[in-house]
């Protein structure tokens, strides 16, 4: 083999390795997940459960067929934390909802007592939300939210 040829070798597999680790941190995000902490602040009681839904599109946003994971959960000193684990890296939103008559349900109502909260919202919502300005990215192991009902 010529010197020519092994300096040309040598540049190539140089060249291949640093493409290749400059590769790795996304090779490496490509199946990660996370998780997503929520902590709900601004109940007014302990009474009936928090219920949440997580979206990731645009187009299902706020909708009852849209959300990927929801649950409910219970207060405690007027407010809710929880964790939704294995939350694949990407972009989300989340709604929040204070099911106070524990009929299992959130009035859609903005004036009831069942109070109302999305990710990146600082407001009161009294028109359909917007997922654009409610999401939020889902990069490393480990989110938190706080998210205050009105």
């Amino acid at each position: 083999m010529s010197q020519a040829w092994r300096s040309r070798g040598w540049v190539l597999h140089g060249l291949l390795g640093f493409l290749l680790l400059g590769l790795a941190p996304s090779l490496a995000t490509a199946g990660s997940t996370g998780e997503i902490r929520v902590k709900v602040v601004g109940l007014a009681s302990d009474d009936g459960m928090v219920r949440f839904a997580l979206y990731n599109k645009k187009e299902t946003f706020a909708t009852s067929d849209g959300p990927i994971a929801k649950g409910a959960r219970t207060v405690k000193n007027r407010q809710c934390e929880f964790v939704i684990p294995n939350v694949p890296y990407g972009t989300y939103a989340v709604i929040v909802g204070h099911d106070v008559n524990g009929d299992g349900k959130v009035s859609r109502n903005p004036f009831s007592e069942e109070l109302k909260g999305i990710s990146n919202y600082t407001a009161k919502v009294l028109s359909f939300p917007d997922f654009d300005k409610a999401k939020f990215r889902v990069d490393q192991p480990r989110v938190s939210l706080e998210i205050r009902v009105h």
